[in-house]
């Protein structure tokens, strides 16, 4: 029951801050060094590219590592729920699979993929 409702919380907390029509996503200041935004998103431009590192790409290998180590706070059902929400979320967006974006233009924010069956659709 905790991992549902912290998934669900983790879900809605993602949402607020990085859904692209959300007041407090527009709030986040931005961190930057050099060529490596750490905030809102993290970016990194080499060249006349972006790579852009979504969410749920930092939390898979983590949620995999906790599922396999598994010792201490690493087996919280609360973790373990909150980076499931996160990842779930993460993979709702059009370009969630995207890595590589054109550095040409401005880095455009692709729209919300408000049915879950996009995302099944994504990832078969």
């Amino acid at each position: 029951m905790e991992i549902l409702l912290s998934g669900i919380a983790s879900f809605a907390l993602f949402h607020v801050i990085s859904h692209p029509k959300s007041r407090v996503s527009k709030k986040v200041p931005l961190a930057k060094i050099k060529r490596v935004q750490f905030l809102p998103n993290f970016r990194i431009e080499v060249k006349n590219k972006v790579f852009h590192i979504h969410h749920w790409m930092l939390f898979a290998p983590i949620y995999v590592f906790a599922q396999v180590k598994g010792a201490g706070i690493l087996q919280s059902d609360l973790l373990h729920g909150f980076l499931i929400g996160g990842i779930v979320q993460g993979l709702m967006y059009k370009d969630s699979l995207k890595l590589i974006h054109s550095a040409a233009g401005p880095f455009e924010r692709h729209g919300y993929t408000p049915y879950p069956i996009r995302l099944l659709k994504k990832l078969f």
